[in-house]
């Protein structure tokens, strides 16, 4: 699947605790979070612990729905086009040994 991620995309909250919950909640659109590139949402919901994901979804403005609790196995498949985290530069050399 060819992800673009430069698309507009938004957070979808749903009341459900997960699969002890017989009656599924409905997903709604959280008001209070502007519509950002797809990219920039995943990397801000790869840092929230799995619980805490559950309960949201990704939805695009092309219509694409991404299960937040499932964000790793999206990237690990190499579909994530930035890497996730920026290696800290070495210390310079010590030029005074």
């Amino acid at each position: 699947m060819m992800i673009d991620w430069t698309q507009r995309a938004w957070l979808e909250w749903s009341a459900s605790t997960g699969e002890a919950d017989r009656d599924p909640k409905p997903f709604e659109r959280v008001e209070s979070v502007r519509p950002e590139p797809l990219a920039k949402i995943v990397r801000l919901m790869l840092r929230w612990n799995l619980d805490t994901r559950r309960s949201f979804r990704i939805v695009t403005e092309k219509g694409l729905v991404l299960d937040a609790s499932a964000l790793e196995q999206t990237v690990q498949d190499g579909r994530f086009p930035f890497p996730l985290a920026v290696p800290d530069a070495a210390p310079p050399a010590d030029d005074y040994a």
